[in-house]
Parts: structure tokens; C-alpha cells; sequence
């Protein structure tokens, strides 16, 4: 049995030894900053300038976005005949047109074309900071055919922005950012002659969560109802009845409220910054149901000066109760 159990268990001990997830030891592909072209490839510069975004789904990871893509070459290689919007989702619904009949050729001898692109793309959203998290919506784009060596891409952040009119509900435009990286797929897709490593050009519209939306739309809510729950505590003790049904109604509440926000997030595999908030007011809503319980028991057949000892205790602790949920949150929310 013994041996068994050290069988099984070795994998695991070797992951945690080695420091790295099951993920990290199947993926391949590594992702590096592009610090300067290759001098053999061809340079395109690339631009954005988002004028809508919608449709902005998290717990489906996506969101809807229309942009202006401008491309700016000088070589024989046309990019806008195999640029790739890497994680673009439903390519077969999205709408690209090209504003230019053909690349016009400028004076310096260099190509321009642009063009207009609506499609839904996929955003994997970190959420460990929900609801005080900032997200990134990223476009990312690569060359389908050339490789790094005879294609790279460089921004044009001169011209590229977020249009004025771009607007999304219930989140702040924090600013944009783009960049540009060496993609190693490792892996030449079961042909020697095709290029392991392209340029990547991704641009990214960076957003976060009014403050506002946490204070007053889930941490107002859940103080309400940690006050009601000790609130049990300015009864007499000898009510129980009474004193009991606010913790217990508080409990039910609390539960609920959990599910109202957790149904518009995906699944996650860990707790969210709210969720850690939840785990200070479950304990502390379940004491004081303890303690109303035990109050009573303690004054069922007791003198009014006991009765009135443990109603002091009650007020003590209904303070420290409160205490430690302000000071709780406060903290969780600073050490984020």
C-alpha cells in the first residue's frame, strides 16, 4: 500500500520540486521581446486606432472591437496579403475591407495601405483582483507565411490611438500600449522549409473597474448585512428567538449575494479579491449565531446582574466583530 501511494504521489513531488505546472511541461512556444529586427527582414510598420469597442463578455473571455489597421512597407513582400489577427474567434464572421483599391506607393518608394477590421477576439482576463482588477484587450497580429528573418513588424506610435468615441460600460479607459515580440512556436509544424520563429505586433486598450463599483454595488451590500448579523447582539439575551434570526437571515443573504456577482465571472480555479472578503464575513456571521446561542444559555436561569454581564460581553464583542471585518477588508484590499 505504501508503495503505492509513493507511486502515485511521485509525479506531483516532482512537479513541486521542479517548480513548474503540468501547463509549463506541455506547451511549447516561447514569447520574447522584440528588441531590434532582424537586419535581413523586411519592416512593416503597423498601426491602431480603435473607434468601438463592445460586447466586452467575461465570462466568456471575449469582446467585440472595431479598428482602423494601417501598414506601411518598402520591399517586395505585400504583409496586407498574409497579416493574421493571431486571437481573433469566429474569423469566418469578422469584417475586414481595405480602404485603398491597392497599397499606394508614397514618394520614398515605400507602400501604404489600411484598412478597417470588426471581429470578436479572445482576452484570457486575470481576475485574482475582481472587482478592483485591470484588464488589457489586446489585437495581436503576426505574418502567416514569413518568419521573423524575412518579416518583422515595428509600431507606429506616433499616429496609433484609441479613438475619442470608444466607451465602455462600467469600466475607465486607462490608456493603451503596444508592443512588439519574437513568437518561438518550436516547432516547424511538420515542415523543415516552414519558420519556427515570426514577428508579433499586439496592441492592447487598457481598462479597469470604477473604485465606485466595488464600494457601493458588493462591499455596501455585504457591510449591511454583517451589520444586521450583529446587530443580534443589542438584543436581550434571553430573546433567543429574535437574536437568532438576523445572523441566520444574515448567512442566507450573504450566500446570495456571493452567487450574484460569481455568475457573471467564468469558472476560476482560485478566489477572486471579493471572495477573500467573503471568507472574513462567513466566519464572523457564524460566531456571533455561536454566540447568541450560547448567551442564552448562559442567562436561561440567571440573576439580572448575569444577564447583565453577558449583555456587556455581547456589546464588546459585537465592536470587535465589526472591527475586525473593516480592518479585514482594508487590509485584503491594500496587500492585493
Amino acid at each position: 500500500m505504501k508503495t503505492f501511494a509513493l507511486v502515485f504521489l511521485l509525479p506531483v513531488l516532482l512537479f513541486i520540486a521542479s517548480g513548474k505546472s503540468p501547463a509549463e511541461t506541455v506547451q511549447k512556444g516561447t514569447l520574447h521581446p522584440q528588441e531590434q529586427p532582424p537586419a535581413t527582414a523586411q519592416i512593416v510598420k503597423i498601426g491602431f486606432y480603435p473607434v468601438s469597442v463592445h460586447q466586452l463578455d467575461i465570462a466568456n473571455s471575449t469582446y467585440y472591437i472595431d479598428t482602423y489597421v494601417w501598414l506601411r512597407w518598402k520591399g517586395d513582400i505585400d504583409p496586407t496579403k498574409t497579416i493574421e489577427f493571431v486571437n481573433m474567434v469566429e474569423d469566418w464572421a469578422r469584417q475586414l475591407s481595405f480602404l485603398l483599391p491597392k497599397p499606394k506607393r508614397e514618394a520614398d518608394g515605400s507602400f501604404y495601405q489600411i484598412m478597417r477590421l470588426e471581429g470578436r477576439f479572445n482576452q484570457p482576463f486575470s481576475l485574482s483582483d475582481f472587482p478592483l482588477d485591470q484588464q488589457r484587450l489586446s489585437i495581436k497580429v503576426e505574418d502567416q507565411t514569413y518568419g521573423i528573418d524575412r518579416l518583422a513588424f515595428v509600431i507606429d506610435t506616433k499616429d496609433s490611438g484609441v479613438g475619442d468615441l470608444v466607451r465602455i460600460p462600467g469600466w475607465n479607459l486607462e490608456g493603451w500600449k503596444a508592443e512588439t515580440f519574437a513568437h518561438d512556436y518550436q516547432t516547424d509544424f511538420g515542415d523543415k522549409d516552414t519558420p519556427q520563429v515570426y514577428s508579433m505586433a499586439r496592441f492592447s486598450i487598457e481598462i479597469s473597474r470604477p473604485v465606485s463599483f466595488f464600494f457601493w454595488k458588493l462591499l455596501l451590500p455585504l457591510f449591511m448585512v454583517i451589520i444586521a448579523a450583529i446587530a443580534a447582539l443589542l438584543i436581550r439575551p434571553q430573546l433567543l428567538g429574535e437574536r437568532a434570526a438576523l445572523p441566520a437571515a444574515a448567512l442566507l443573504s450573504a450566500i446570495f449575494l456571493q452567487k450574484s456577482y460569481s455568475d457573471s465571472l467564468p469558472d476560476l480555479g482560485y478566489l477572486v479579491l471579493m471572495d477573500q472578503i467573503y471568507l472574513i464575513a462567513y466566519p464572523l456571521i457564524i460566531l456571533t449565531l455561536i454566540r447568541v446561542i450560547y448567551a442564552y444559555l448562559q442567562v436561561e436561569d440567571a440573576k439580572i446582574t448575569q444577564v447583565r454581564a453577558v449583555h456587556r460581553t455581547d456589546l464588546r464583542l459585537l465592536a470587535l466583530f465589526l472591527a475586525i471585518f473593516v480592518v479585514g477588508v482594508a487590509l485584503i484590499v491594500a496587500l492585493r
